[in-house]
């Protein structure tokens, strides 16, 4: 499990901050959406990232896990996904309950070698997240999504006990981009492909 956290910090670079101390975090927007226990497992059909060796050889385990919250601006509809207390700019498309946030940080891969300048991940998160009815109606499992379509129920919003968001459906698409300098070893780029499935947590309001 410890390989597969070393992961997550490398394929979610702004938690690679997790050594700051975080006492009590305040989301950007005026609405939260809710925050989710994501489980992230390797889609092998679409990964081609080596397993077998080198840097990626920490894929071949039962996934890893991560949580973060959602949380939007109801005047000028900005969007956001908060990981371990620091804020990323995400995108929402409100007909598919869909969103998703991209990020580009620095690689620091030991395959590329000392000195190795330029090397960086890709990172691609997009989940649709469904209400308390549409989660009962695929029997809180993303598996049972349905093909091209919506589970039925209601549509996710706010209510008088807060916002209706009890899961969490997508994928999360790592793509590793060689460095540039004479002096990497790293030459082939590669991308990771996992499913996500995130449990909306309840616990301290959220």
């Amino acid at each position: 499990m410890l390989a597969t956290r070393r992961l997550l910090l490398v394929s979610l670079p702004v938690a690679a901050l997790v050594a700051a101390c975080v006492s009590e975090t305040v989301f950007p927007g005026d609405m939260t959406i809710g925050t989710f226990d994501f489980h992230a497992q390797a889609n092998w059909a679409r990964t081609d990232c080596k397993a077998d060796g080198g840097d990626f050889n920490r894929l071949v385990d039962g996934g890893f896990d991560f949580s973060g919250t959602f949380s939007r601006d109801s005047t000028d509809a900005g969007v956001w996904f908060t990981i371990e207390g620091f804020s990323r700019k995400a995108t929402f498309d409100a007909p598919a309950q869909r969103y998703t946030t991209v990020h580009r940080a620095a690689a620091q891969l030991v395959s590329c070698g000392e000195g190795c300048e330029g090397a960086q991940l890709d990172e691609t998160m997009s989940v649709v997240v469904l209400s308390d009815s549409q989660d009962r109606a695929i029997a809180s499992r993303c598996g049972n999504m349905p093909d091209g379509g919506m589970p039925d129920g209601s549509v996710p919003g706010p209510t008088a006990n807060g916002y209706d968001a009890e899961r969490a459906c997508g994928e999360l698409r790592v793509t590793f981009l060689p460095g540039k300098s004479a002096q990497c070893k790293c030459t082939v780029s590669c991308t990771a492909v996992y499913g996500l499935e995130g449990k909306r947590r309840f616990n301290g309001g959220q």
